[in-house]
């Protein structure tokens, strides 16, 4: 075909040849499939062949769709090109197949979901994932491209991709068979095979759906020509502007400058076709889109009930669809007539004059933004689980790897016990070996005693699985829940000491100063929008007078044009009934005047009737009068009335907004009042805090105090232990020293013969110790009795010169040398007293250690007892006397 052209324009003609033959292929295709959709499968066999039905277009669907195919190609700047025809075959096929591929996915789910019918939607839905892939432009790799893959970020498609690696690009779009040709005619089969379990009614739906759609179509086509004719009708001001004014060269700027050379183009269908599949794409973004964000406010995994659809369609309705339809309303100016839109049809519909472009692309925009808002808050969720770990792992004593930063999310554990065959397993070894007879069935011992052998082996390992599978269980769900606790504690500990993590507290400051700047920037167009409404109102009312005063101009102006009608009309009716009287009088003479036999009293009845008609007009013109002038003040009633209510409307929207104004004054004052309170609270919980310490800090020394007791008690208890049990080894040592007596009893008695002859002598020299210690006692005791009394004489004569001192009056001066000789003397029988009282002492001390060794002071118990009583009384007297 291509013979004759060089090499590289043999191939770009194959190529562009290539191109268009697909293209139109796969748009016949679909329309002979589109149409066959109402009918049956044989409408298109070549035997007994069927003619096409009319329900889903028939033949007449098809031929019109290829002249408008032959349309858009004549109306390209050069319908001769190869090049622009094959790129608008390729771009109509994409819009079609995209076209078909929203209906089936979304519309028509849509559509049965919401009018409750479920089975028609999961019919659909099964349909679709098998149906609609192969109708895409997506990728379908090659059974032998398992081995050759393209690099990365590389679209098979791309001129680069083809270029540079002509034949992994071949096997990665080219089916899962590339060099052979399976099958033809996939796109009848798979168009088929997403509506093939369908009802007839549900048929019928689907076909209203897409047709539906191919409205949508045009509609948009539409409005973007319309949107081409206003910039084409400013273009043409600008140009006419341009050629009435005379402009220097430089005035305008280069992108003005080139605008006005040259007008848009008003129909260029591959520009059509292109604003129809990205509106196709926006739509299925949206779709997905709105699919993902159902299932997150939701948290279910589809929404594939009737119950769940009309939650989410509520969800969706107050959440994003209408601060998308209240946007664009303010965007165009209509924002109040959307609002009493809203609230009269308790329904969201868009605002008039918005295209469905505009629609959607606000929609994606919200949900991104939700979407974008609910990624934040994961990554958030992911940073504190992230530094939880973290801080576990630095809060760790051991030395090994940080493993539990490389685990992933800890599983939850489905526990399911495998039913064992061991009743069948034990009546087929049974049956293996036995007989039978009519009434009974025999086994032998050892048979049956194997079985039974085995049948216990298999309980035993069931119940031995079963233990160990229990046991791991158990001891995995005390694993987890013991790494849960420890998770919650860090967290709990991070919580407390957040100054440690600045990366956490950065990130949140960064959200806080978003979120910020996002509500100055609503507030910003909320006062933007209400000094726009200020301005209008300040506009209408500067305005309203001179209208006003233009409505009675009118009004006056129109009843005395209603008057000069009416007079107009009866001066006219008057000439008129002059006329026909003049008339009939010179018709009467006329006749007299020849000589006419005829009466006159047919023109004399008429002329009375005319002039009855006359009278008649004339009260119809008084009450036309009268009309007009009711309507002129029923006119002026109105717009008085008018005018009042504005007054009223003007006066309580004042009102509103000093009630306003009031609210956001007590609101105002109610958030400082929060504020206080807030700061009385932070204050309460930091007193809190501080009791909680000294409270925590007093059971601590509880505790402690506790914990000495318990102490206490249990070394008691070892002590009343530890007595017993002396107790009882005193017990044992008492009969041992008993019969250690009895055995020294018999030896004391052979002993007490050789002590008697020893203890003699030891008496005689007992008696003479005795002798030698009485004389001593005797010579001590009389020298305490000289000091008692050396004692009793010197407290007597103090006492008389106390006396003596007492009686006479004498100076200052010698009283004061009789203390210094009081005190002189006293030191003197201080001195005194003390060397008696050690002396005294020391014989005591003496006399006690010897009766230690004698076994009796001065003879007895009594004397015992009055030495030890000197002994405490004269230290006392010791410690008195300086006094």
């Amino acid at each position: 075909m291509f013979k004759m052209l060089p090499e590289k324009a043999a191939y770009r003609a194959l190529r562009q040849s290539l191109q268009i033959v697909a293209a139109l292929h796969d748009i016949v295709s679909y329309l002979f499939s589109f149409a066959q959709l109402g009918n049956s499968p044989n409408c298109f066999d070549s035997l007994n062949p069927e003619p096409l039905t009319a329900d889903w277009g028939g033949n007449e669907r098809i031929g019109t769709e290829l002249q408008e195919l032959q349309k858009m190609i004549d109306s390209l700047q050069n319908p001769l090109d190869p090049n622009k025809v094959a790129q608008l075959l390729i771009i109509q096929r994409e819009v079609m197949f995209l076209q078909f591929d929203a209906a089936v996915r979304h519309l028509l789910r849509e559509v049965y979901l919401s009018s409750g019918n479920s089975l028609a939607y999961q019919s659909v839905t099964d349909s679709m994932h098998h149906g609609l892939p192969p109708l895409s432009n997506s990728a379908v790799r090659s059974v032998f491209a398992s081995q050759l893959w393209l690099p990365q970020l590389l679209d098979p498609r791309s001129p680069m991709t083809l270029t540079l690696f002509p034949w992994r690009a071949f096997l990665v779009d080219g089916g899962p068979f590339p060099v052979t040709i399976h099958n033809l005619n996939t796109i009848n089969y798979n168009m088929q095979l997403c509506l093939c379990r369908l009802s007839d009614d549900d048929r019928r739906v689907a076909h209203g759906e897409l047709v539906g759609m191919q409205f949508l179509m045009e509609d948009i086509l539409q409005s973007s020509y319309d949107d081409v004719m206003e910039d084409h009708a400013e273009w043409q001001t600008a140009v006419a502007k341009k050629k009435q004014v005379p402009l220097t060269k430089g005035m305008f700027p280069s992108g003005l400058e080139k605008t006005c050379k040259a007008p848009p183009r008003l129909h260029d269908p591959v520009t059509s076709r292109a604003l129809l599949r990205s509106f196709l794409i926006t739509w299925k973004q949206l779709e997905v889109l709105k699919a993902e964000w159902g299932r997150l406010k939701l948290k279910v995994e589809d929404i594939n009930t009737v119950p769940l659809y009309k939650q989410f369609a509520e969800l969706y309705g107050t959440d994003i669809l209408y601060p998308a339809m209240r946007a664009i309303a303010r965007q165009m100016g209509t924002e109040d007539e959307f609002e009493g839109l809203v609230t009269s049809s308790q329904s969201i519909l868009p605002p008039k004059g918005a295209s469905e472009i505009e629609v959607k692309t606000r929609q994606l925009q919200n949900l991104l933004e939700s979407l974008e808002l609910h990624m934040i808050q994961d990554v958030k969720k992911k940073i504190n689980q992230e530094m939880t770990l973290v801080t576990s792992e630095r809060a760790r004593a051991g030395s090994g790897l940080p493993t539990e930063l490389w685990k992933h999310r800890v599983m939850q554990e489905n526990f399911s016990v495998v039913r064992p065959q061991i009743v069948e397993t034990f009546v087929q070894r049974l049956m293996e070996n036995y007989q039978e007879s009519d009434v009974e069935i025999t086994f032998k011992k050892s048979h049956l005693q194997n079985c039974l052998t085995a049948l216990g082996c298999d309980i035993m390992a069931r119940e031995r699985s079963n233990f160990e599978t229990y046991t791991m269980f158990y001891e995995n769900l005390l694993q987890q829940e013991h790494q849960l606790l420890y998770q919650k504690e860090q967290v709990h500990a991070w919580s407390q000491s957040p100054s440690q993590y600045p990366v956490a507290e950065l990130s949140h400051e960064m959200i806080m100063e978003i979120t910020a700047l996002r509500a100055r920037l609503t507030n910003l167009e909320k006062e933007n929008l209400c000094l726009k409404e200020e301005i209008r109102k300040e506009v209408q009312d500067e305005y309203e007078t001179l209208v006003q005063n233009l409505f009675v101009t009118c009004l006056h102006l129109k009843g005395k044009l209603d008057d000069y009608r009416l007079n107009m009309s009866r001066q006219v009716f008057e000439i008129i009934s002059e006329v026909r009287k003049e008339g009939v009088d010179n018709m009467i003479d006329l006749k007299k005047k020849f000589g006419s036999t005829k009466d006159d009293d047919g023109l004399k009845e008429h002329l009375s009737k005319q002039e009855q008609l006359q009278a008649l007009q004339d009260e119809n013109t008084r009450l036309g009068e009268l009309v007009c002038k009711l309507k002129v003040l029923s006119c002026w009633k109105q717009t008085i009335q008018k005018a009042q209510l504005s007054v009223k409307l003007r006066n309580a929207e004042k009102e509103a907004l000093q009630n306003k104004e009031e609210c956001l004054n007590a609101k105002m004052l109610a958030e400082q009042e929060v504020l206080l309170f807030r700061q009385q609270l932070v204050a309460i919980r930091k007193a809190l805090a501080k009791s909680q310490a000294d409270n925590e800090r007093l059971k601590e020394q509880l505790d402690k105090q506790k914990h000495l007791l318990q102490e206490v008690e249990h070394r008691m208890t070892e002590e009343a232990r530890s007595r017993q049990q002396l107790d009882v080894m005193k017990a044992a040592n008492m009969e041992k020293m008993l019969e250690d007596m009895g055995q020294k009893e018999q030896r004391l008695q052979c002993l007490t013969e050789d002590a008697e002859k020893s203890s003699k002598i030891v008496q005689l020299q007992q008696k003479r110790i005795k002798k030698e210690m009485r004389s001593q006692l005797i010579q001590e005791r009389s020298l305490k009795l000289d000091a008692f009394q050396w004692v009793d004489e010197l407290q007597c004569q103090v006492y008389d010169l106390e006396a003596v001192t007492s009686q006479r009056n004498s100076p200052t001066g010698k009283g004061t040398c009789l203390k210094d000789g009081f005190g002189v003397l006293g030191v003197g029988i201080f001195f005194c007293f003390f060397v008696v009282c050690l002396f005294f002492n020391l014989s005591i001390i003496r006399n006690i250690n010897t009766d230690v060794f004698t076994g009796s002071l001065f003879g007895g118990q009594e004397n015992r007892s009055l030495e030890l009583s000197q002994f405490f009384f004269f230290p006392a007297v010791f410690l008195i006397t300086p006094v």
